[in-house]
């Protein structure tokens, strides 16, 4: 296998003159650098800081032990001059793709960065940087080994052949795996729930404990733990009732038939409470009316909003709206419905008129 025709100017840094020449644009490298790090800007001083161990080391390495190559070949009639030369990028390659790593993870955890992102919980964002922490390295790694293989005389086609091959036998195997971390990703960018939240998805249910990368934790009523993988949440409904502007009541009032000519009466005194009510949202929509025949009521339909949201809060608030109902059935001498049944006699049927109507309770 023959180097890549972009590192054959490598000759000229193992000859004589070429070693010096890069001995002293290490030494420009590292003073510069060195500068940087003591009386730079803090965001340049750790940039500098992050590159210049690799850089120094790698192609010092680099420039040496090439030259060093170079020189054995010369008196060696078993060792290959191109030797020196696949040394030299090997170690040039690494210690480039070394630094970019390090530049990386310095920018990913500095703070202009946490800035940008603009994370109100510290947990979310110490997970979100790990996780693009790590994509970025193993992307890194990727890109250097190929790079080494390309070097090393693989052709260019080969290579990306085989890394498309790799990348989609890895989706083909990690499938539910990354639906999950990616759904993961998605959660933390569009926000459908926070921690805290109590949420209901696929027929479960409970308040929102943790958001993680691969699955979210939720608490139950019944105060057990349910994880449910990420992946769900990307393919199912959300119902969220922390995000509601109102909660809702919606009740049916069954009265008796004999009541029926004091329903009209009845309905609007439950709506004009309902309009007067402290705890009721006046701009949203407010129904009370007669609706229903039923098979031994007749039914009246309660429909309003509440001002909170806490559910605690609106349960009190439904109760004295209900107990206020109540009393204003009972002002109009009214009465509440509960299932009766009435038995005739046949007309044929002997016995007194008094006894021709049973009523049943």
């Amino acid at each position: 296998m023959d180097i890549h025709p972009l590192f054959e100017d490598l000759h000229f840094f193992q000859s004589n003159f070429g070693i010096v020449i890069g001995s002293i644009g290490l030494i420009v490298l590292w003073i510069v650098l060195t500068l940087f790090i003591r009386g730079g800007r803090r965001d340049a001083s750790l940039l500098a800081s992050a590159i210049r161990r690799p850089l120094t080391l790698g192609l010092s390495a680099a420039l040496y032990l090439g030259w060093f190559a170079r020189f054995l070949a010369k008196y060696s009639d078993r060792t290959d001059v191109s030797i020196s030369l696949k040394l030299s990028a090997t170690i040039t390659i690494i210690a480039i793709g070394w630094a970019l790593i390090r530049l990386g993870q310095t920018v990913l955890r500095s703070k202009r960065f946490r800035k940008w992102l603009k994370f109100e919980d510290p947990k979310d964002e110490a997970m979100l940087i790990t996780l693009l922490d790590r994509i970025y390295t193993i992307g890194m790694i990727v890109i250097t080994s190929a790079a080494l293989m390309v070097t090393f005389g693989v052709s260019s086609t080969a290579v990306a052949t085989l890394l498309g091959g790799a990348g989609i036998g890895i989706g083909f195997g990690t499938q539910q795996i990354s639906q999950n971390f990616l759904s993961g990703f998605m959660l933390f960018f569009n926000r459908p729930f926070k921690e805290g939240d109590w949420i209901s998805t696929s027929g479960l249910e409970g308040t929102v404990e943790s958001i993680g990368w691969y699955h979210t934790r939720l608490r139950t009523f019944d105060r057990r733990p349910l994880y449910i993988p990420n992946a769900v949440f990307a393919t199912s409904p959300i119902e969220n009732p922390g995000q509601m502007y109102n909660r809702r009541i919606k009740a049916s009032i069954s009265l008796r038939y004999e009541d029926l000519p004091r329903v009209g009466a009845i309905t609007l005194q439950i709506r004009e409470m309902l309009e007067q009510h402290p705890n009721i949202d006046e701009n949203q929509i407010i129904l009370v009316n007669f609706n229903e025949w039923d098979a031994s009521s007749i039914n009246i339909m309660v429909y309003c909003f509440t001002l909170t949201t806490n559910w605690k809060l609106w349960l009190d608030q439904q109760q004295e709206i209900f107990l206020k109902i109540a009393d204003i059935v009972r002002v109009a001498n009214a009465d509440f419905a509960f299932p009766s049944t009435t038995l005739y006699q046949a007309p044929n049927t002997k016995g007194n008129d008094s006894s021709n109507l049973l009523n049943f309770h």
